[in-house]
Parts: C-alpha cells; structure tokens; sequence
C-alpha cells in the first residue's frame, strides 16, 4: 500500500491516541519526578508529548517516497513545535493575558505544524490553508485557558487543540491531493 488510509475517522482516531497517550504520561510525571536520576523531567515530558502527537497526527501526512524518513522528521518537528509552545506560554511578554497567550501559542503552533507538514511531507501550502491552520490553533489555544476542576492536566485544552489542528491538516492535505 502506498498511502496510508486517509479518511477523517481514522485522523480522529489517531488524534485521539495521542490525546489518551497525553492522558496517561501526564499521570506518570509525579511517578517519573520522584525518581532522583531523571533531569529536566518537563523537559523529557513535552518533548514526548509533542513527538507523540507529531508521530500520531503528522507523520500519516508523509508522502512517497522516503515516507518512513519524512515521518521520523515529522515527529522530531512536532516535539520542538509542542516545546517551543509551552514556553512561549510560561514565558509569555509582558501584559499579555493568560487567554491571549493560549491563543498565540496555539495558532502560533498549529501554522508551524502546517508548515513542518507542508516543508517535510511535502504537501501544499497557501494562504487559506495557513488561515485554517491558524483559527483551528487559536481555538483549541483558548480551550487551556477554560479551567475545570476536574482537569488538572489540562486534557480539555489539549483534546481541542489536537482535534482541531488534526481537522486542519487533513482539509490541507485532502485539497493538495486532489
């Protein structure tokens, strides 16, 4: 088989994967953190988060040939996009809001994503495919800033994201195909 499936259910799916392999690593963190020869365990954990998601959702938009290579260095993206993200947000400037830098971040993250996909896969990119990219970014960025006390690890804001960004990058992929 040459393509992997392509259909929108199984991007969702995949998306989903990722936001439960989310789920679980952010319940093993204190497990790992209480260990005294782990450094930089944040670190470690949002780099694999974002290569999980990166592998997950990303990787399946790698064409022929090299499909294999292109999706390592999709994954490799993602997890610089989803680390370089949360410090933007634990950095965030000076007199932004917790709501605007969440979406900042967001789109930020989901137009990078986008492009590491249009750069790597390769896929097509234009103007309405970076517009997508970033209103589904944005949206799922505002999602963190809707606190629950029942999401602590912030599942919400990462299920929205995913979902979204995984939406946007199937719409581009399913344009430039045809």
């Amino acid at each position: 088989m040459s393509q992997p499936p392509t259909s929108i259910a199984f991007r969702l799916m995949l998306a989903m994967a990722s936001i439960v392999a989310y789920s679980v690593l952010a319940q093993l963190v204190p497990v790992f953190e209480s260990f005294e020869g782990i450094p930089n365990i944040n670190t470690v954990f949002h780099l694999v988060v974002g290569a999980v998601f990166g592998a997950l959702v990303m990787a399946p938009c790698a064409r022929v040939p090299r499909r294999v290579l292109r999706g390592i260095a999709l994954t490799v993206a993602a997890a610089a996009i989803y680390y370089g993200a949360v410090r933007f947000v634990v950095n965030s400037p000076p007199g932004l809001d917790a709501l605007a830098t969440f979406t900042l971040a967001g789109a930020g993250a989901a137009l990078l994503c986008g492009l590491a996909v249009a750069a790597i896969a390769p896929l097509a990119f234009d103007l309405r495919f970076a517009a997508l990219l970033l209103v589904a970014g944005a949206a799922g960025g505002a999602v963190f800033d809707v606190k629950f006390s029942f999401d602590p690890n912030l599942l919400l804001g990462h299920a929205a994201w995913q979902l979204l960004v995984c939406f946007a990058l199937y719409l581009g992929s399913r344009r430039a195909s045809t």
